[in-house]
């Protein structure tokens, strides 16, 4: 059964350069959690389990330009998107999750202010019939 929510103790910037692998992504969140100084212990046992899923699908939000035919940008715009997260027919830990949601992210949110990840919300099921998440982002 799929969990309402998923990853919310988890400490987190999508600003942060991508990891090479989930291996790394553990790596880097701890480095990060001193960084930050945070209040709560980085828990590596909960990204280095197994998820009760082989694929999922994460919405988010981002602002992207909108251009004319000579490249320049005529305004902003808010984009719903989805990352698709597969874990080729294997389960998927948590750190696959986290590591490939960031993969799939990093070029949009990189540099905009919402760019804290704070957890995923269970939202239902995408069209394509996989479990749907939206990423919670903070500022």
């Amino acid at each position: 059964m799929a969990p309402d929510l998923m990853l919310e103790t988890v400490a987190w910037s999508f600003k942060e350069p991508l990891p090479d692998s989930p291996a790394a992504l553990i790596d880097a969140i701890s480095v990060y959690y001193a960084e930050i100084n945070a209040p709560e212990p980085f828990d590596k046992a909960l990204l280095a389990s197994t998820s009760p899923f082989k694929h999922l699908a994460v919405r988010y939000k981002c602002w992207l330009p909108q251009t004319n035919e000579q490249n320049q940008v005529l305004e902003w715009g808010m984009v719903e998107m989805t990352a698709s997260i597969d874990g080729d027919g294997k389960w998927l830990t948590y750190a696959d999750i986290l590591w490939q949601l960031h993969k799939a992210v990093y070029p949009y949110l990189k540099n905009t202010d919402h760019h804290y990840f704070e957890g995923l919300e269970l939202t239902g099921e995408s069209p394509e019939g996989a479990t749907e998440y939206t990423v919670w982002l903070g500022s």
